[in-house]
């Protein structure tokens, strides 16, 4: 009890704190929440009134869609009975032709007249025809009279029609005969009302022809389009909620409303128009028709708009338990016109209502409010934890600065302090630690800046090199290779090992690396020395010319084939033929050379007899065949064939330690063609040709060391003489000025770069890839030393001499090796070292 007393008095003492002395959290919980729910609150409640509005809008709209269709419908086929009529009233004086017209219009239409039939204006003779479901058939003279009410009474109201001009009666219960052999005395009785037009021959009026329309066709059409089967339905509508039309006529009696099942044998009804209304049930001539009383306003107003031919739309109250459950609905409505005839106004036969119940802006408001109750909380949620962050960030702003401080001195690099704002005082705080660390790092670019002028000059002095390259590299067995080194004295066993057996040998190695220069040793140490040696580069010949030059042809092998010529295998034979760049050949060589080396007999082209050969063929590539065969470019036979002694000849990057010998090599061979002496090399160009990487190996460093020795004009060529990027001599620079950038020497003595988050997860330099570029070193010691690197902070380090997509391609690459790893996406991704946890 007394802890629980202890802790009211503790919170009782925080809200009387003075405002003043409160908390910069607190303070901003207190003004800012509140506010934020008000504008929150004013804002649901606009959008409230305003989305309701505009749903109510939108289904107001849709029901007098419905409303204008369905009377469109009604209208479209009361057009249609107007010219059946009319057309039947070409035939009028023949009963024969009127009856044979309504079955073909029946047949091709389904319009369907329970009564038809002819009055004359003189002294002709009445029809009249009766349609009972399949059935048609003319009624007897003397049952005309029995009709209710009787044609005959039509005619006072026709006399006035011209020709083409159309009469239309109220809807009412017609009452007819129906004989038949089992009743003679059968009565049918229908809701319709008569349409009747005159007849004759030019402007003479000889009679009238009349029909009747059925209620139920019209009700019908009102029930097609409340369906599922309407021809206007855009969506479902939930059956749960009540709509239906109704057809009112000009004295405002409700005639009949649309029904749920769509058959002629659904009596008419208007049950759920009595429902929505107070009013009389049932006249005279139609029973079931329902006229509301004058209480009910809204209706009445509708029947004036659809007199004065104006749709529109009622919003109505349900009358508590016999209305809609639904507190407000609307009522749309449209007028059903017929034109009498072309030169008159419309008639205004009727309406149609169409009464829409909808809980829609009421589930939208429920929705809306759920919405807000969500979105109030997540605000608040926020705002609490802005303000949190907010206040925080504030008060911890020096001690960021701190922080950001330290990290520039862990780093060893001076670079500028950044930090988010956190408030004016450390701002400026932090300004004056960027300008002091502005100045250090001036100076310290002021001292490199003089330490490579020195270098500079000293990169221009003469490079000291041997004399004769030959007084220590020279071998008496191979003196075509120049250079010392496992490699080199490895190639040179193999080919000495090839040279003493008699069997193909297969050379692999890059551009450059004097492929044929080993193909040759193996042929000159060899037992076929004083033999032939053809060579032939496969990639320089297309398929039938290289099939040719291997095989040879006879004469008249093919059109341009005006005499016998001698294949290279022939040509070679006893001695050694050598095949370079043999990955290039298509499939149907390598099937020939695979069946020459396999029967030691070739067919020349056009011959039709084998010729043995005695031949020693070495091949040579400088692309991995086992890859070739697994894309099905080379044959696996023939690859097995050829490597019966395989021979490496090295890169040059694999062995630079013979970049100096090669270059004093070439530069005497270039002196011999410029017909100079004395010439040599500075520093900064062997440097330069020290760090390049050699794409194209021994070729290239020929090439290059010629080209500058013919066009040197001065006996010490430069580094800017040798043609290559300078780029690469800055980017090898900033990483040997990188103090500990081979790492700590282990206890083993080895170089030890940590690519890892702790020492027992480095990797010895000596355990890293070999043909990582000093770019890529370096990212990789950056990205130990401060966890992460990018391609912009790769660029800044090799101070801009790389794009950012060599960037990009350098950082994708050790990312491929495994020895980095992506983290985030977009701007924010990044490269941190691998490690046990994030390997995979």
């Amino acid at each position: 009890m007394k802890r629980l007393l202890a802790v009211k008095d503790k919170l009782l003492r925080r809200f009387r704190r003075v405002p003043s002395r409160r908390k910069l959290r607190t303070r901003l919980m207190l003004a800012l929440i509140p506010a934020a729910l008000l504008v929150l609150a004013l804002m649901g409640h606009m959008t409230y009134w305003a989305s309701s509005e505009f749903i109510a809008q939108a289904l107001e709209r849709n029901s007098r869609l419905h409303a204008t269709t369905t009377a469109h419908g009604i209208e479209a086929w009361l057009e249609t009975t107007r010219q059946h009529l009319l057309y039947a009233a070409r035939e009028g004086l023949n009963p024969k032709a009127v009856a044979a017209y309504f079955a073909a219009a029946r047949e091709l239409t389904g319009a369907e007249y329970p009564e038809f039939g002819f009055i004359p204006s003189g002294q002709g003779n009445p029809y009249t025809f009766v349609t009972q479901g399949p059935a048609t058939v003319r009624l007897p003279d003397e049952k005309i009279s029995e009709i209710r009410p009787g044609p005959a009474l039509l005619y006072d109201r026709l006399t006035t029609l011209k020709m083409g001009q159309v009469w239309v009666s109220d809807f009412r219960e017609i009452e007819y005969p129906f004989p038949s052999d089992d009743n003679p005395h059968a009565r049918v009785a229908v809701q319709a009302f008569r349409m009747a037009t005159p007849c004759g021959e030019g402007d003479r009026v000889d009679g009238y022809l009349y029909l009747a329309v059925d209620a139920k066709s019209i009700r019908d059409i009102l029930s097609l389009y409340e369906s599922s089967s309407s021809p206007v339905r855009a969506f479902e509508r939930h059956p749960k909620f009540i709509r239906y039309s109704f057809f009112l006529d000009t004295d405002g009696w409700i005639l009949f409303q649309s029904e749920a099942i769509i058959s002629p044998e659904t009596p008419l009804g208007t049950l759920q128009a009595r429902e929505a209304f107070l009013g009389t049930l049932g006249r005279p001539d139609l029973p079931v028709a329902f006229r509301p009383s004058s209480s009910e306003e809204l209706y009445w107003r509708m029947v004036e708009d659809i007199r004065a031919a104006r749709p529109g739309l009622l919003r109505r109250t349900g009358h508590n338990d016999r209305s809609s459950p639904f507190r407000e609905h609307s009522l749309a409505y449209a007028p059903v016109r017929l034109r009498a005839a072309p030169d008159q106004h419309e008639l205004i036969i009727g309406g149609v209502g169409y009464e829409d119940r909808s809980v829609l802006v009421d589930v939208a408001g429920y929705k809306h409010i759920d919405v807000m109750l969500f979105i109030s909380a997540v605000s608040v949620a926020m705002l609490i934890l802005a303000i949190a962050v907010v206040a925080r960030n504030t008060s911890r702003g020096l001690m960021d600065l701190a922080e950001a401080v330290e990290k520039v001195k862990e780093k060893g690099q001076w670079e500028e302090v950044r930090l988010e704002a956190s408030g004016y005082e450390v701002e400026v705080l932090k300004n004056a630690i960027n300008s002091m660390i502005g100045t250090i790092e001036d100076q310290m670019a002021q001292i490199r800046t003089k330490d490579r002028v020195i270098e500079s000059v000293a990169l221009k002095e003469p490079v000291h090199l041997a004399a004769d390259p030959h007084d220590q590299n020279h071998d008496k067995i191979f003196p075509e290779f120049i250079g010392a080194g496992p490699l080199i004295h490895q190639m040179k066993r193999d080919i000495a090992k090839a040279a003493q057996v008699d069997v193909d040998v297969l050379v692999e190695g890059e551009t450059g690396t004097g492929k044929q220069l080993a193909a040759e040793a193996v042929h000159r140490l060899s037992k076929r020395a004083n033999k032939p040696f053809i060579s032939i580069n496969c990639g320089e010949l297309d398929e039938n010319l290289l099939l040719d030059t291997l095989f040879g042809h006879l004469k008249g092998a093919f059109t341009d084939g005006k005499g016998d010529r001698r294949g290279a295998f022939q040509e070679a034979d006893g001695g050694t033929l050598f095949l370079d760049e043999i990955q290039s050949s298509s499939l149907k060589v390598q099937q020939a050379l695979l069946r020459a080396l396999s029967l030691r007999k070739i067919r020349p082209l056009g011959s039709d007899k084998d010729i043995d050969v005695d031949v020693r063929l070495i091949t040579a590539t400088n692309t991995d065949l086992k890859a070739m065969i697994k894309q099905g470019s080379f044959r696996e036979d023939l690859y097995y064939r050829l490597k019966v002694v395989t021979i490496q000849t090295p890169a040059l990057r694999q062995h630079p330690q013979n970049i100096p010998v090669l270059a004093l090599h070439f530069l005497r061979e270039g002196e011999r063609m410029a017909g100079r002496k004395g010439m040599t090399l500075s520093r900064g160009a062997m440097e330069r040709l020290m760090g390049h990487s050699w794409p194209g190996n021994i070729r290239e460093l020929r090439h290059m060391i010629i080209t500058a020795a013919v066009m040197s004009e001065n006996p010490v060529i430069q580094a800017d003489q040798m043609g290559l990027d300078p780029q690469e001599e800055v980017q090898k620079r900033i990483v040997a000025e990188e103090d500990r950038f081979r790492g700590e020497i282990s206890s083993e003595g080895q170089d030890q770069i940590e690519t890892g988050t702790n020492h027992e997860e480095g990797q010895k330099i000596s355990d890293l890839p070999g043909d990582l570029n000093p770019r890529q070193l370096l990212a990789l010691r950056h990205a130990r030393r401060t966890g992460e690197i990018t391609g912009k902070e790769l660029v800044d380090l090799l101070e801009g001499t790389i794009s950012k997509r060599t960037a990009g391609y350098d950082i994708q690459d050790l990312v491929a090796k495994g020895l980095l790893v992506r983290v985030g996406r977009g701007p924010s991704t990044r490269y941190v070292p691998t490690t046990a946890e994030n390997k995979g």
